[in-house]
């Protein structure tokens, strides 16, 4: 993606929506974002919420270099939205540190296992893909044709602790992803779930720093899309 993603005709300049995004994900909520942002201009956390949506897309679509990744790991988890169960799908790399892909889905089952693998094999090839014990990966990779791994104690550990850390940040679904009323299954809740998602891929890996790496996992290339490039000051606050 070589253009600016946010072709709509605007009033906010695309730097004061990333810097709003970096302060939500900062940890910080809509409505305290919106508050910070005030000195620089006055803005609704619903509008920074627009923001996420429309950036998310354009942010997920960058990411680790498939030259780099050697091996996979994933898992998931179940996450309540008002009620209603959806399962997060994770994609990690342990050596880049870096999150590689996410999955959102109804179910947890072989079949939803097999699309997200598959999807990271077309995108990263065919490296060994490391799972814990869950029926559903053994037949998912076979599908794939992807190598499975059962990863020992110590990785499964790893693992886990960085699905927990996604699910902490996501113990506010029912907030940020409103499902009540008729239809809480809708594909507007899906597509609200994903576009959080990719943006919070995007700044976990390119703009906050790991602890252990003293840096973020991931570093920008030469390749990344020009419109990024006026972003970059913003994102490197980490």
């Amino acid at each position: 993606m070589s253009t600016n993603p946010i072709q709509i005709r605007r009033r906010t300049p695309l730097p004061v929506m990333a810097y709003a995004i970096y302060l939500h994900f900062s940890g910080l909520s809509l409505r305290r974002a919106a508050r910070a942002l005030r000195p620089i201009v006055s803005r609704s956390h619903a509008s920074i919420w627009r923001w996420v949506q429309r950036l998310g897309p354009a942010l997920g679509s960058i990411g680790a270099d498939p030259r780099n990744v050697r091996r996979i790991f994933v898992d998931e988890t179940m996450v309540d939205l008002g009620g209603t169960p959806a399962w997060i799908w994770v994609a990690f790399e342990p050596d880049l540190r870096a999150m590689l892909d996410f999955h959102v889905s109804w179910r947890g089952n072989s079949i939803d296992a097999y699309l997200f693998i598959r999807g990271l094999v077309r995108r990263y090839g065919r490296v060994p893909i490391y799972t814990d014990g869950a029926p559903w990966y053994a037949d998912a990779c076979r599908w794939a044709g992807a190598e499975h791994v059962v990863y020992d104690r110590p990785l499964r550990n790893l693992m886990e602790r960085m699905v927990q850390y996604i699910k902490d940040r996501t113990e506010a679904f029912d907030d940020l992803f409103p499902v009540g009323g008729r239809r809480p299954r809708s594909r507007r809740t899906f597509e609200r779930m994903h576009n959080w998602l990719s943006a919070f891929m995007f700044m976990h890996d390119f703009v906050f720093e790991d602890g252990g790496l003293g840096r973020p996992p991931l570093e920008w290339r030469e390749e990344m899309p020009p419109w990024l490039d006026g972003l970059r000051p913003i994102f490197s606050l980490g």
